[in-house]
Order: C-alpha cells, then sequence, then structure tokens
C-alpha cells in the first residue's frame, strides 16, 4: 500500500520518489547556476623571471565554499556542507538568488541532519529573498511534514503549486499530508496530478491505487491504477498489496487471495497482506486458514486490526 513516508505500514510513499529526492534540487538546479569555472591557463611566453608571490592572482575561497554548499552527489559530510554554506552567507558577499540558494542548501544539510527548525529557519530566509521558487517552498513544506505539522506542511504545499503548477514533488507531498490528514479524496487527485506531470512513475500510480482503495469510491479505477503502476515495476510487493485490498472491497475474494499470495511470496511477513488474506479466508469459509494468518499478522504489529478497521476492513 503506497503514501507518506511516516506513520504505519498504510502510509508508504514512493516519492516521487518520486517522493518524488529531497535534495535533488540543491545538486541539478545550482550546478549550472552557481557552478564556479577554472581560470583557463593562458599560453606562457618566455619571461626573464617568475613573477612574485605577491604578482600571482590568490585563488577565490567562495569557489571551495560553494563547492562544499552545494554538495553535490552528497560527496561531503553534512557538516561540511553546513560550514561551506554559512561562510557564504556570513561574507555579505552573496546577494539575491545566489545568498537564497546558499540558505536553501544549508537548509537541505540541516534536513538530512533531522535538525528540523534550522533547516525551516534557512528554507524561510530562502523564500523571503526569493518567494517565487517553488522548490524552496516545497522543502520547508517537506520539513514541517517530518514534524507532524501537516496543517502548515499543505500551506507551504499550496504556495509552490500556485507559484509552479508543474511542480511534480509539491503535488506529490501534498497528497501525502492530506492522506495522512485522513482526506483520500483529496490525495487522490493530487497523485493523479503527478500521473499526469510524470506518467512513468509508478509510484504515484501506486498511490493514487491505494488512495482510491481506501476512499472505496472508485474501486474499479483503483485497480486500473495498481496495474499501470505493476506495468513499469512489475512484482512492486506493496502495489499488489493494494490491489488485493481493492479487490477485498470489491468483494473479488479469489481475487484478492490470489493477489495476497503473490505479496506473501515476495514479503512472508508484511502484515497488511496477512491480515488481508485471513479476512479474505474467513470470507470464503476458511475459519483456520483466515484465524492463523489474522494471528500471524497480529504477532508482526499488533494494531494491524485496529488500522484495517479504519480503512473498512473487519
Amino acid at each position: 500500500m503506497s503514501g507518506t513516508t511516516q506513520g504505519s505500514a498504510f502510509h508508504r510513499v514512493g516519492a516521487v520518489a518520486a517522493l518524488i529526492a529531497f535534495a535533488v534540487l540543491a545538486v541539478d538546479t545550482a550546478s549550472a547556476q552557481f557552478s564556479q569555472q577554472r581560470p583557463q591557463q593562458q599560453k606562457q611566453r618566455p619571461q626573464p623571471s617568475q613573477p612574485n608571490s605577491a604578482q600571482q592572482k590568490q585563488p577565490d575561497p567562495s569557489q571551495q565554499h560553494w563547492v562544499w554548499c552545494l554538495n553535490e552527489g552528497k560527496a561531503f559530510p553534512a557538516d561540511q556542507a553546513i560550514s561551506g554554506c554559512s561562510a557564504l552567507i556570513q561574507s555579505r558577499k552573496e546577494s539575491g538568488k545566489r545568498l537564497a540558494h546558499a540558505h536553501y542548501n544549508r537548509g537541505i544539510s540541516y534536513r538530512a541532519k533531522n535538525d528540523l527548525d534550522r533547516a525551516i529557519a534557512d528554507f524561510s530566509e530562502a523564500i523571503k529573498i526569493d518567494p517565487r521558487e517553488g522548490e524552496y517552498l516545497n522543502d520547508r513544506g517537506a520539513a514541517h511534514h517530518a514534524k507532524g505539522d501537516l496543517d502548515r506542511a499543505v500551506s507551504d504545499y499550496d504556495q509552490a503549486i500556485r507559484v509552479n503548477p508543474k511542480l511534480a514533488e509539491a503535488f506529490n507531498n501534498r497528497g501525502s499530508a492530506l492522506q495522512r490528514k485522513g482526506d483520500f479524496a483529496r490525495a487522490s487527485a493530487d497523485y493523479g496530478e503527478v500521473t499526469k506531470l510524470q506518467p512513468t512513475n509508478a509510484e504515484a500510480w501506486s498511490a493514487r491505487c491505494w488512495a482510491r482503495a481506501v476512499a472505496g469510491r472508485e474501486l474499479q479505477q483503483a485497480v486500473s491504477d495498481c496495474d499501470q503502476s505493476l506495468k513499469l515495476k512489475p512484482n512492486a510487493a506493496d502495489t499488489l498489496d493494494s490491489r488485493g485490498f481493492a479487490y477485498l472491497k470489491m468483494g473479488k475474494i479469489d481475487n484478492a487471495i490470489n493477489e495476497y499470495n503473490a505479496v506473501l511470496k515476495l514479503d512472508p511477513k508484511l502484515a497488511p497482506a496477512l491480515y488481508g488474506r485471513g479476512v479474505a479466508r474467513l470470507k470464503k469459509g476458511d475459519k483456520n486458514g483466515g484465524s492463523a494468518d489474522i494471528a500471524a499478522a497480529k504477532a508482526i504489529n499488533s494494531k494491524i486490526g485496529e488500522e484495517m478497521a479504519r480503512y473498512g476492513i473487519r
């Protein structure tokens, strides 16, 4: 079953990659704009003597600070990246978008250390300088999201989408937050926007399958979403589990059992699949098999029965 990065087994997310990667923008957008070029070697003419050190051009230390701050490929520890960004900020030589990006990248590094308050403070500074950059808003929302402050997260995602309606990550993240708030219909709509912007994103199709299945109003469409996800990413246990869940809600008991069997071959200890198969077996009159599956699921997750009940499975 697909969904957010936090909570129970029912809130798993692709992240648009999805979920969709938190610091990807710091690498991709910054490289072209901020990477420093090495000085070109000039052709040397014969000289009677070498210039003394005072005549030689000294390297600009900000170049190395940007390398650390941008931290392409996570080549440096977060603390080193933070020190590079801090040196740039404190130098008072950067301004405008460059200063905003130094704050943003420092926020990314604080987020990597799970220092969410400092991350939010830096994202807020970046937004103050450049309020039209959707990624800054999206990542501040993600930090609020990680803290469990879902209302502030959704507000930031709303603003990110307003300034950049094609920002798939913001739609995905808002869908995840709405899902955690129990608003599966709106979450489904947001995941649908991700599938439009990124039609080959298997996790987005899977997430909408799960949200639709839980909402219970578009069960056949939920199955179709899972089908599409599995075409893109075959044998994904969470997607097979979501499709089994949709079949169970549809009353297609044999289909549900077949799906759960396939899931449990891939992941024998996936509690939702064990519980779902147990319920399906009980509906088929297999009391011993159903009870055994439910007991096994509860041994893995003692609250699985309560969680499934919230999603309409008893």
